[in-house]
């Protein structure tokens, strides 16, 4: 598949698909508040810029999320991806358990105030993920 990296740091990764027009994200170790936020910025100016309306948000390697970062993630973060095009974002989770149920509840606060203005699914798979994207 013909990929164009927009975005590249030592604990994040965007590149774009450009047949399929997906965005895949991938975080690349666990961050701290600011590096969620500098991610979360760089996702939103990555759709903003190619007006992809797919995401593949691949989150295995996160853990430990602190408060600040899990409540910046469930308001701000999703309503910054609510001011894009974007329809459908699958979200690849960890294995480890309590990463997984944070990351699961963000999302589901997120939801429940509102701030998703798209849809999403949680799997354990990349190419699960992108298959249901392109359902």
């Amino acid at each position: 598949m013909p990929a164009k990296n927009l975005y590249a740091s030592d604990f994040y990764s965007i590149e774009i698909d450009t047949e399929q027009n997906i965005l895949r994200s991938r975080w690349l170790r666990s961050v701290n508040c600011e590096e969620m936020v500098t991610g979360g910025t760089k996702l939103y100016e990555s759709l903003l810029d190619t007006g992809a309306e797919l995401v593949v948000a691949n989150a295995q390697l996160l853990c430990n999320l602190d408060t600040e970062t899990k409540e910046w993630m469930s308001s701000g973060f999703y309503e910054l991806l609510s001011l894009t095009r974007l329809r459908r974002i699958a979200r690849v989770l960890p294995a480890n358990v309590f990463s997984k149920i944070a990351l699961e509840s963000v999302a589901t606060r997120a939801e429940a105030s509102g701030a998703a203005k798209f849809s999403f699914r949680n799997f354990v798979d990349q190419q699960e993920a992108e298959k249901w994207l392109l359902s």
